[in-house]
């Protein structure tokens, strides 16, 4: 059984007076486990797509969609450990119980690209952080979560520049501030406010203390690869969308078997009236 994460942009419009009203787009992540690539993208767009229980219908469009099979391999700060997905589903499900929500905050929000260089060892990578960064993250050892790390396509090259551009070209070719960053990924500027949806190559669980650790962590595992240089995002436990137990046909890996829901305040069922 193999794992995938998928990162969808969709659309989706909501059914009021008698019609679908205007689209709100945005953008929705999900760890489904399947035998194959595509049985594993069906099962993802199905779960988009699926209707929310006591909400007004949705018609869903799909934008686009990424995906990247996972590494086989668990990344730990002790070992790296074949992935069982079952039980990392119910350890994650014992975080969330157990972990209180701020400290979940704490590691995810960090440009490991900028920070994370090659320390020899996890007690000087810490030192190596500045000290900002390193005073926001959390260090309890026995304070762990799960992070998502997302292997990026390395960005395009840059486009040719004229020998001679003519007057104003060279400004105009210049990327707007505002979507910069989505073009240095390959986003079109319509996709800029959604970096998520970068193009990736592989991804890589890993079960750390925060978000610097699990970008060291996956640097030393891909060292002698070649993905070994490609930048990386980080992405905290999105949840598992797996079959059911051969053993047991009750069980699955993650109660993910429901729709996307749908924020109170953008179901137009919900509003107060005008």
């Amino acid at each position: 059984m193999n794992g995938y994460f998928f990162t969808a942009s969709t659309t989706r419009f909501h059914f009021e007076q008698g019609a679908f009203g205007p689209g709100r787009t945005g953008c929705q992540s999900l760890i489904v486990c399947a035998d194959n690539a595509e049985e594993a993208r069906k099962r993802f767009e199905e779960w988009l797509c699926a209707q929310a229980e006591g909400q007004s219908p949705v018609r869903t469009h799909i934008n686009k969609v990424v995906a990247a099979q996972f590494v086989e391999q668990l990344l730990t700060e002790k070992e790296s450990v074949p992935t069982d997905w079952p039980l990392i589903a119910a350890q994650a499900q014992m975080d969330l119980e157990s972990i209180p929500v701020e400290d979940f905050e704490q590691g995810y929000w960090v440009d490991v690209n900028a920070v994370v260089g090659p320390s020899p060892s996890l007690e000087a990578l810490r030192e190596d952080l500045p000290d900002d960064v390193r005073s926001g993250l959390n260090w309890a050892e026995d304070k762990q979560s799960f992070f998502l790390l997302s292997v990026l396509a390395p960005p395009p090259p840059p486009p040719e520049i004229a020998e001679e551009p003519e007057d104003g070209a060279a400004e105009a070719a210049q990327p707007a501030d505002e979507t910069a960053a989505g073009s240095a990924f390959g986003l079109d500027e319509s996709e800029a406010d959604f970096p998520e949806l970068a193009a990736r190559e592989a991804a890589a669980l890993i079960r750390a203390r925060n978000s610097a650790v699990a970008a060291w962590l996956w640097r030393q595992y891909a060292a002698e690869t070649e993905l070994a240089g490609n930048p990386i995002r980080i992405d905290p436990w999105f949840g598992v969308l797996g079959p059911e137990a051969k053993s047991d046909p009750d069980a699955v890996i993650a109660d993910c078997t429901k729709a996307p829901e749908v924020d109170p305040k953008d179901d137009p069922a919900k509003k107060d009236p005008q």
